[in-house]
């Protein structure tokens, strides 16, 4: 019996020491864990690791060792309890000749050198251990390589495998196709999945003390949470870079944004003033007399456009009435057909032939005036004394002649080349005569009839005659005013895409 009862007692106190044992263990891992998330950088995080394995588990010497992907190496970055480190001597090739130390990177586990051979391994040779330990330093991995890569080579060892650090699975990384273990591993250390930070090596060289499995728990759960801490801080280091890179754009992007407004409110300032002085070239005050009767109005699609109408008087008795159209709108478009305007004006006086102008004026346009755009114009002479009228088209859109007798309509093609591009413009004109009080002339840009409603259905000349013929009888003021509010009742909502003229004379 009291054999029986000191045996007994000497279990309970062997399970006892275990459980204080353990619980030392696990308080130390505790601590060291709170320590580790007092770090603010990934100097202190690392030598805080260095020293809890030297302080806590009572290792003499130990040494971290990072990854040069270039060189395809280990080599020395860390250390405790030695005074300097010869990083040329302590460089170990990442290949299969690496020996242990690489082995453990890449089986990923620990592995523990009993037995060093005196002649060739490198820290018993540099460093005269007698044995060591060598762990991975693994941070933590969000994803599967398969998963990352999109990998469907469901042969490969790693795919779906329950191991997410691929480059330890035996037989694994089929995808880079590599003819021996040392190719493989130089795949791996470049791959976004290899999550591996560096070898950990350490000794005990000035105690007598073995290494025990107890001490290889604890180092596997220290070096673990580091790696976890690790990959945590890169995360949220790169997040703090990340938001003062967008920090920095934000100011720049403010700055510029100021200076953006600066220069939309002098474009706008230029554009009004651009505007004021385009409405200074169409006619102020256009009003008949007791030979005919008309009115006029222009949209422009933007600030400022291309197009141009005007009646105006070239002799007593004689006047010129044009609408014109450069190709595209805004500043170049409006600047293209001021010019136009003043070589028109200068032509006109002299010449009493339509065609003859435009082919004046087209000359003037290819020898001073280079530019990509070109001009349509339908342009007429009113000879109110003879009651007739001599036009030429050069590729303007069509117009047409409404009889108010019958409310028929007569529509005139371009008979001839736009102006600016050819210096043939093949033009012609016609001439005849009209019966006063019974003729309305409707002349508009392509903008007019070209207006498209959601369904990208076009307004068309139908509907533009149409429309004209059912405001007929009112004053060509009024008419204009019916035909437009028809073409934005047909559109809907849509805005015009191109500068809208209409000029309406009854004669």
């Amino acid at each position: 019996m009291e054999q029986n009862s000191q045996y007994l007692i000497e279990q309970l106190k062997q399970q006892n020491e275990m459980l204080k044992s353990q619980l030392m263990s696990t308080s130390l891992i505790h601590e060291f864990t709170k320590v580790l998330h007092t770090c603010t950088d990934f100097s202190s995080i690392i030598k805080t690791v260095l020293l809890a394995i030297q302080e806590i588990i009572e290792f003499d010497r130990v040494i971290l060792f990072s990854i040069d992907r270039d060189m395809f190496k280990l080599s020395p970055s860390s250390w405790v309890g030695l005074d300097s480190v010869d990083k040329n001597a302590l460089s170990i090739s990442l290949g299969f000749e690496g020996g242990e130390i690489t082995d453990a990177l890449f089986l990923n586990r620990h592995i523990l050198v009993e037995e060093p051979d005196r002649e060739n391994d490198i820290f018993c040779k540099s460093l005269d251990s007698t044995d060591y330990l060598v762990i991975p330093l693994v941070l933590k991995v969000s994803k599967r390589c398969w998963e990352a890569k999109n990998c469907t080579r469901m042969s490969c060892p790693s795919y779906q495998s329950y191991n997410p650090y691929c480059w330890s699975v035996p037989g694994g990384s089929l995808i880079i196709d590599a003819k021996n273990e040392n190719e493989r591993r130089a795949a791996c250390i470049n791959c976004c999945n290899f999550k591996v930070e560096g070898v950990l090596w350490m000794d005990r060289r000035f105690t007598t003390t073995p290494i025990t499995s107890d001490d290889i728990t604890v180092l596997t759960a220290i070096i673990n949470i580091a790696g976890i801490v690790i990959e945590n801080f890169k995360i949220l280091d790169d997040l703090d870079k990340a938001n003062t890179s967008l920090h920095k754009a934000n100011e720049q992007l403010k700055i510029v944004n100021h200076d953006l407004q600066l220069a939309q409110g002098k474009i706008k300032s230029d554009l009004e003033h651009a505007r004021v002085i385009q409405q200074g070239l169409l006619p102020q005050n256009l009003s008949g007399n007791a030979d005919f009767n008309l009115a006029a109005r222009y949209l422009s699609a933007d600030a400022v456009g291309g197009d141009y109408y005007d009646v105006f008087t070239i002799s007593p008795g004689i006047y010129g009435i044009i609408v014109a159209d450069v190709s595209g709108h805004g500043i170049a478009s409006a600047l293209i057909m001021s010019m136009a305007k003043m070589l028109l004006k200068t032509f006109a006086a002299k010449e009493t032939s339509p065609q003859k102008t435009l082919e004046y004026i087209n000359e003037t346009f290819l020898s001073e005036i280079r530019t990509d755009n070109f001009v349509t114009i339908f342009y007429a002479i009113l000879d109110i004394t003879k009651h007739t009228i001599t036009y030429t088209s050069a590729g303007h859109c069509p117009i047409f002649f409404l009889d108010k007798r019958d409310n028929s309509s007569h529509l005139i093609k371009a008979d001839g080349l736009f102006m600016g591009v050819f210096q043939d413009m093949m033009l012609s004109e016609s001439t005849f005569e009209y019966e006063p009080g019974t003729l309305r002339f409707v002349l508009f840009t392509d903008g007019l009839f070209e207006a498209r409603k959601i369904t990208d259905e076009m307004y068309g000349i139908d509907r533009v005659i149409e429309s004209s013929i059912n405001s007929i009888s009112q004053q060509p003021s009024e008419a204009v005013n019916q035909i437009l509010k028809d073409q934005q009742s047909f559109c809907g909502n849509e805005a015009n895409e191109d500068d809208v003229t209409i000029l309406v004379v009854d004669l």
